[in-house]
């Protein structure tokens, strides 16, 4: 069974698995490198940041999006890609 895991590999090549992972029995495993972490964004995971962003002023007195606009800039991608 494939399962894919998330880690972060520090310069000096140690690897720490950001999720908890459960194996019956010793597995292989492929490392796929991915972009570089952005240290000034903001932590995943974290409940505490998301009910902060939920309970903010600015979320509630933010107006709601126009959904004709909202469908026409989907179009307009989905589009774009000309196939």
């Amino acid at each position: 069974m494939l399962q894919a895991i998330e880690a972060e590999i520090s310069p000096d090549g140690k690897v720490t698995l950001l999720e908890p992972v459960h194996l019956a029995q010793r597995s292989r495993a492929v490392v796929t490198i991915l972009a570089p972490i952005d240290e000034t964004a903001p932590k995943r995971g974290s409940a505490a940041a998301l009910l902060s962003v939920l309970d903010s002023p600015e979320l509630a007195s933010a107006k709601p999006g126009d959904p004709e606009r909202m469908e026409r800039e989907i179009a307009a991608n989905r589009d774009a890609w000309g196939d």
